[in-house]
């Protein structure tokens, strides 16, 4: 399986999000890769204040369109997040598109920052993890990262590939490569993390992909566009059970240490 994450760079200008969903939407429509993913606020990037986020709202059917009409062009699985208005509640919604355009899962974001609790987002109380084709995807979005509850259930469900669109903007760089090489080496699953570039190697940025036994196999830090990686979706992390003792998966030996704990 190829992955490609996309990476905008973040505007603070006039019309930011019309420049950034632009960007994206073409990015996505070049992109190649069997599963593609884009970054939080797909159709509200860049936007600073709520007004502007809730005049972007509208614009998220039309990013999910183009996102449904290219999974089904590519033959590939597409993973969007945008912030809409369904049915009557705004939420944060990351949506998986599997290869005939179909939607596949919604995952609404769990945990929420200060901003969007102002804004009026109604958190998600569903699951974060859907079967695919054979493939195990779980979903973190941005702030979920920080959770470590969340992590603990996901790496409970064992999953191949972990989805995290993201607009970690302030957030150093080195804070954010360590979360997502710890929160793979946790889970024993690749991370697919899109996320937007503050052009600036302090922080923000970091779109990567990184491999179950916590190497960074591909990183865009602060360039802006796509970057891609074939990975095979099922390999696992092994590592000696102990000291001359035989290979266990790495999930597994964390897990048997905290049941142990439980049982005493």
């Amino acid at each position: 399986m190829k992955i490609t994450v996309i990476q905008p760079a973040y505007h603070a200008g006039e019309n930011p999000d019309e420049r950034i969903a632009e960007f994206l939407i073409n990015e996505l429509k070049n992109a190649q890769g069997d599963l593609i993913v884009l970054p939080e606020y797909s159709n509200a990037g860049g936007t600073s204040n709520a007004e502007d986020e809730l005049r972007a709202l509208p614009r998220a059917a039309f990013m999910l369109d183009i996102a449904s009409e290219q999974a089904r062009i590519k033959r590939a699985y597409v993973c969007i997040n945008v912030i809409e208005r369904r049915n009557s509640d705004i939420k944060n919604s990351t949506y998986l598109f599997d290869k005939n355009g179909e939607i596949a899962f919604i995952y609404d974001k769990i945990h929420l920052p200060p901003s969007e609790i102002k804004l009026g987002v109604r958190r998600g109380d569903g699951e974060c993890v859907c079967t695919l084709d054979g493939i195990k995807f779980a979903f973190m979005t941005c702030y979920d990262v920080y959770f470590n509850e969340q992590i603990e259930y996901i790496s409970s469900q064992k999953p191949d590939i972990i989805l995290i669109p993201g607009y970690q903007r302030g957030e150093r760089t080195d804070i954010i490569e360590a979360q997502n090489k710890l929160l793979s080496f946790r889970t024993n699953a690749y991370i697919a993390r899109s996320s937007f570039s503050m052009g600036t190697s302090e922080h923000g940025g970091n779109s990567m992909i990184v491999s179950p036994d916590g190497q960074i196999i591909a990183n865009l830090k602060a360039e802006v566009g796509t970057i891609s990686a074939d990975i095979e979706p099922k390999w696992k992390y092994l590592r000696p059970a102990g000291f001359g003792q035989g290979l266990v998966r790495n999930d597994d030996f964390i897990s048997n240490g905290i049941v142990g704990i439980f049982r005493e």
